[in-house]
């Protein structure tokens, strides 16, 4: 089976059962190849009420980081940890569907962890879908760089200044929801306003957001150069967490352009 995740918060990946779509070849020469650079600020804390003392949320670039723990008279605790990285996702373009989905390989590798690569089909509404058993190794950044090569993400919209659109990605009673709006361009790139909310469809088990700018090449059909902070909050039992990020993206390497990419 694979499984399909609309762009969610690494934290909580709002994930459903769906046809194994992940069908090119292991071996397949890439049709495309794209390098990010990217820098990752995690903040994750733990509130717990009650007795006993709950260790740090396991942070999203990997591992759990040792952090301080307080506790006060009543049984509350609250522990918290950090984390920075710093690194690159690599994308392997491996097909492009006659539906216009693509089948992509994606790996990130920073000096905190090494990723594993994961194969990954990119639908034409920004759905995306993997195997069951790779959603614990997609970080936050990873599917929000995938969900942005989707083919149909910019399309025939205009670039003039205001121009906005909103993406409902919503289903099974789980709201998840994207905006853009043109803010400024030039000649090659849109610079876009962007935001993102989920919330499932239990109100005080999860509920995530992002805000941040994004430049887009809408006539290569990829990300240039994106920011974005994120809050993912998830109770569970007596415990909230909360996970708080800072991402930077920047491209790199792009094989369909013969120098550096901007």
């Amino acid at each position: 089976m694979a499984r399909r995740a609309t762009p969610a918060l690494a934290a909580v990946l709002l994930l459903t059962a769906f046809p194994d779509a992940s069908a090119a070849s292991g071996t397949a020469v890439p049709l495309r190849s794209l390098t990010y650079a990217v820098d990752v600020s995690t903040a994750a804390e733990v509130d717990t009420a009650g007795s006993g003392l709950r260790a740090p949320a396991r942070l999203p670039q990997g591992g759990y980081v040792a952090g301080s723990i307080t506790a006060t008279g009543t049984g509350e605790s609250h522990s918290a940890a950090t984390q920075q990285a710093s690194g690159t996702i690599t994308i392997d373009v491996l097909q492009a569907t006659s539906d216009a989905a693509l089948v992509v390989d994606i790996a990130e590798t920073t000096d905190v962890v090494t990723r594993p690569k994961v194969r990954i089909t990119i639908a034409r509404n920004g759905a995306l879908f993997f195997k069951r058993t790779d959603a614990a190794n997609l970080s936050d950044e990873e599917v929000v760089v995938a969900r942005w090569l989707d083919r149909g993400f910019y399309g025939e919209r205009p670039t003039e200044v205001g121009t906005a659109w909103t993406v409902d990605l919503s289903e099974n009673g789980n709201s998840n929801v994207e905006r853009y709006r043109v803010v400024s361009h030039d000649e090659h790139a849109v610079t876009l306003s962007y935001s993102f909310e989920e919330r499932t469809k239990v109100s005080r088990s999860y509920a995530g957001t992002r805000d941040g700018s994004l430049v887009y090449d809408p006539a290569m059909e990829v990300p240039v150069k994106a920011a974005y902070e994120a809050i993912a909050r998830r109770q569970l039992g007596d415990s909230f967490d909360t996970v708080r990020m800072a991402v930077k993206l920047s491209l790199r390497t792009d094989s369909f352009t013969k120098s550096p990419a901007r």
